[in-house]
């Protein structure tokens, strides 16, 4: 298997250590936050492939947050949390990959961990999304023309083509986006949004008339489409 990130979110320093540990040394590349918002920051700037979540966090619940993240690109999840009662379960498996309890023994950890990877990875969606003669690198976070070039996007407007250019056809609403870019922006409404499609729209212009082009669809919100002719 080739080299994975995770994201393991664990409030306890001493439990979140021994598990980065142990999953580096399988060949894993672990990165941790504490909180809600470390987790999400986290996981706006890295290609995770998979979230270790703990359910109890300082600032929220784990399962908000990965549905948080799950919203915005594609990725796997497995809760590890000391709550195990059936009803936790039934809702950590109805959100997430797996659900382990605490203690856990690092070895089936490590195991479950590259089951869900295996499961993930056959099942996921394409990375690499083709709008065109232009290719749009999920995991790269990269948008490029025919030639390579990339097109330069910050990171709250790379989410959005992102987000646009995994709905295909169906257009995406302004208040859905705005929780797509809620991590990447300091302030998010649905301003903010318009604002940056805006930006978005003058660099597609400034790429050259191959390049895709976000329009607006009454009363539905935006869609990513490919240039004609």
């Amino acid at each position: 298997m080739s080299v994975v990130t995770l994201l393991l979110v664990e409030d306890d320093p001493i439990f979140s250590e021994i598990v980065a540990a142990h999953l580096r040394k399988e060949g894993l590349e672990v990165v941790c936050a504490q909180d809600v918002a470390g987790g999400l920051r986290l996981f706006s700037e890295l290609p995770i492939d998979l979230v270790l979540a703990d359910v109890n966090l300082p600032d929220g619940l784990g399962h908000d947050m990965v549905r948080r993240m799950k919203a915005r690109r594609d990725c796997a999840a497995i809760y590890v949390t000391q709550r195990g009662e059936s009803d936790d379960r039934i809702l950590g498996l109805s959100q997430g990959d797996d659900y382990i309890v605490k203690p856990a023994d690092l070895r089936e950890l490590t195991a479950r961990v590259r089951a869900v990877l295996r499961r993930y990875q056959r099942g996921r969606v394409d990375r690499v999304i083709e709008i065109a003669d232009w290719t749009l690198d999920i995991v790269r976070r990269e948008l490029a023309d025919a030639e390579g070039a990339i097109l330069r996007l910050t990171r709250a407007e790379f989410d959005l083509v992102a987000a646009l250019a995994q709905s295909g056809s169906v257009p995406l609403g302004r208040e859905y986006l705005v929780e797509v870019i809620a991590s990447a922006e300091a302030t998010t409404n649905v301003r903010t949004v318009d604002v940056l499609i805006s930006r978005i729209r003058r660099k597609l212009a400034a790429a050259g008339p191959s390049a895709p082009r976000i329009v607006t669809v009454h009363a539905q919100g935006y869609q990513l489409v490919r240039t004609e002719g």
